[in-house]
């Protein structure tokens, strides 16, 4: 794994992705912001911006999006660093080319923070959206 620009718990925001990984366009979330902004823009994600250790399962997990027929999907993962391991919940959006749909151009991966207990079938309020349908 290559050096990262970030440190523990610093990967949360709204990246754009092209195909191979490159940082299109990104946004950090407020609170995560510290000092003097880094510029991620045409860096690889996965090689030269995410900090943690098993970012290789994270990127076949937006492969495996990117590869498939959905518009929009989620999933919670574990960002494993040296000590720790720290919960998030990711949301993948596609962008397709206008001309022809079926063309992904890049995907949106918002990273956030996750939670720590996940509501059972029993708690849905019905407020909660399923993007799989």
């Amino acid at each position: 794994m290559s050096m990262s620009l970030l440190t523990d718990q610093q990967l949360l925001g709204l990246f754009e992705l092209d195909e191979a990984g490159k940082v299109l366009y990104y946004r950090m979330e407020a609170s995560e912001e510290r000092g003097t902004p880094l510029d991620m823009t045409g860096l690889n994600f996965y090689d030269e911006v995410a900090p943690f250790e098993n970012v290789e399962e994270f990127r076949s997990c937006v492969t495996e999006f990117t590869s498939g027929a959905k518009a929009a999907d989620s999933f919670d993962f574990d960002c494993h660093y040296q000590d720790s391991a720290h919960p998030v919940r990711v949301l993948l959006a596609r962008i397709c080319q206008r001309m022809n749909r079926n063309i992904t151009k890049s995907v949106l991966v918002h990273i956030r923070p996750g939670a720590n207990t996940y509501k059972k079938d029993s708690e849905v309020t019905g407020n909660e959206r399923n993007v799989d349908q």
